[in-house]
């Protein structure tokens, strides 16, 4: 048999990718505990998706699916709302890998973050399904463990998340113990701030994901909100609220320390944190769309490389004059 022909592993084993997905479970089990089990099955129908999409292109070179492709799946599974449809799911997800990974060589080339760009694209085509239906959160001890949904009648729905209405000026932002648990409606993996934390620390304290971004976007962050809210901003909840709410730890843990999407200098990943803050405020507070942080996120992708190119040609520079000097 010539090497050409050989036959290759189905998967491709990638121990940091493997992390990523431990670092999920919490989300995933809190998905389930407010919002039933179909949210289980919806991160199994999108990483199916997912893997037969990628499958699909990388069998004509006779290479493996890369275990990222897990990773953007069940990324993009935990930030849709628990009521959106099946065809919305699957296109999306398609969409990410297709067009935000392999169109640009696979795993390693992709400019944008897959999950990130799929989200974005169901939100624009979809924007019923995206922003005007969600599920209520299970209550009591034992959540939604013994339901498929909870949805369970047309009046149960609601038309906005609890920190769009506060955007909207109709509203109080929720108790901070309300966001922490997350008994809130919301996308399905991204509304209890104890497990978005505790599957944060595991990435902070393992290294798997940038410790240079993460401190640096949830810093900046909590800052412009708390001096905006100083100042009675119409739509700033103020730093906790900010932070704990609309997902936006989950987004500063899991996508935008993508390491593969956001630059590999440190310099260029302060600044790199630093847009994503910045526009996620402005975003969030003042434009009529309440997805901030994936707009922000794929925006702050596309600077992503040449602020490593002038971050790399400056060192360069820098070099020989070190050398002179010593």
């Amino acid at each position: 048999m010539n090497k050409q022909n050989k036959p290759t592993k189905l998967l491709m084993k990638q121990p940091l990718m493997r992390r990523v997905i431990i670092a999920t479970v919490p989300c995933i089990i809190a998905s389930i505990y407010f919002f039933g089990w179909r949210s289980l099955v919806m991160v199994i129908v999108s990483c199916a998706a997912a893997f037969i999409t990628e499958y699909l292109f990388v069998r004509k070179h006779n290479e493996p699916v890369s275990e990222a492709v897990f990773v953007s799946a069940i990324i993009y599974a935990l930030i849709m709302p628990p009521t959106v449809g099946w065809h919305v799911l699957i296109i999306g997800i398609i969409f990410a890998i297709v067009f935000a990974k392999m169109v640009f060589g696979g795993f390693g080339r992709n400019v944008f973050n897959p999950a990130m760009s799929g989200r974005a694209f169901v939100y624009i085509c979809f924007p019923v399904a995206l922003t005007a239906t969600w599920a209520p959160a299970a209550q009591g001890l034992f959540g939604a463990l013994g339901m498929w949904t909870t949805v369970i009648s047309p009046d149960a729905i609601t038309a906005a998340t609890p920190m769009a209405l506060v955007k909207a000026g109709q509203t109080v932002p929720p108790a901070l113990l309300d966001l922490l648990i997350g008994r809130i409606p919301g996308t399905m993996g991204v509304t209890s701030g104890i497990a978005i934390l505790i599957s944060g620390i595991y990435l902070f304290i393992t290294k798997t994901a940038n410790r240079w971004i993460i401190i640096t976007l949830i810093g900046v962050y909590a800052l412009l909100n708390g001096l905006f809210s100083v100042f009675n901003v119409a739509g700033v909840p103020g730093a906790l609220p900010a932070l704990l709410g609309g997902g936006f730890l989950f987004g500063a843990f899991f996508m935008a320390t993508d390491p593969i999407s956001a630059p590999k200098t440190r310099p260029a990943q302060i600044i790199f944190a630093v847009i994503i803050a910045i526009c996620t405020l402005i975003i969030r507070t003042f434009s009529v769309f309440n997805g901030g942080l994936m707009f922000s996120i794929l925006l702050a992708n596309m600077f992503a490389p040449i602020l490593d190119f002038y971050f790399k040609q400056r060192k360069k520079k820098e070099q020989p004059q070190n050398k002179e000097t010593t």
